[in-house]
Order: structure tokens, then sequence, then C-alpha cells
């Protein structure tokens, strides 16, 4: 059902005046000194003109994929392991940072909790309550970015 859903949308949406505009604009590829990519509808200097009717679905992947003219800089499996490597140990130097400053949060928001006087701090627990939310979700996107690699 969701199949057939998405190709309805997909035949009505090629037949509309938005996609027949879409069509007709000219993209530009522009790969900098550093390797950079950028995308754009205007010529730069060193770009490469793309067509859009040069998209086309992989047969081994259902990911969509930019066809140019085959100047993409391509990167070794060692060298992507290694950058994957680093990003890792950043991730969990990240991780590790994160936790320490929740619990430092999580502690300092126990203290006040508990003490007599806490009705006059009322608003440095709501700033350490939405300290420890944001330190939490941090957590959790870094936990999952390294479950990724």
């Amino acid at each position: 059902m969701k199949t057939k859903t998405l190709f309805i949308l997909a035949v009505l949406l090629s037949l509309s005046p938005i996609s027949l505009a879409i069509a007709q604009t000219n993209i530009y590829k522009h790969v900098d000194k550093d390797g950079n990519i950028t995308f754009t509808n205007r010529r730069i200097p060193n770009s490469e003109k793309i067509s859009l009717a040069s998209y086309s679905r992989n047969s081994n992947s259902s990911s969509i994929r930019l066809q140019s003219n085959g100047n993409a800089p391509r990167v070794k499996d060692t060298t992507q392991k290694e950058r994957d490597t680093t990003r890792r140990q950043i991730l969990q130097k990240e991780l590790v940072t994160e936790e320490k400053h929740f619990t430092e949060t999580r502690t300092h928001l126990d203290q006040f909790n508990n003490d007599p006087e806490a009705g006059s701090f009322q608003e440095k627990i709501v700033q350490l309550k939405n300290k420890l939310f944001l330190h939490q979700r941090n957590i959790t996107a870094l936990k999952k970015e390294l479950a990724k690699l």
C-alpha cells in the first residue's frame, strides 16, 4: 500500500508544472581544491553542468545517486576506515564529556532539591533541569551516531 501511494505521488509530481520548472533548471557542481563539493544553480568557474535527468536508481541499492561525468573525488577504503576510526574516537570523547556534565548537573540539581531553602532557587532549578535535558539529548544523539559506525 505504501509503495503504491508513493508511486502515484511520484507520477502526479512528475506531471506538475513545478517538476517542469525544476527540469529546466541548470545545476552546477563545483569541487574546490580541498575536495569540498558545492551544488548551485549559478555557473561558477571550473564547475560542471549536471542534468537533473541524470538522477537514477542504483540497481544494488534503493538510494538515489546523482550521476556526473565521473570527476567526483573517490576515497580509498583504508582512508575511509581511518576517518571512521577518528570520528568514533571524537564521538566517544564527546560522549564521555556529556556524561560527565550530565552527572555534575544531576548532582547540583539534587543538592538544590535537598536544600530546605530550595524555594528561593526556583529559577536556578529550572535552568539545571533544562541543562540536564540537553545533556541527556546529546548523550542519546551521540550513542545513536556511534551505533551507526
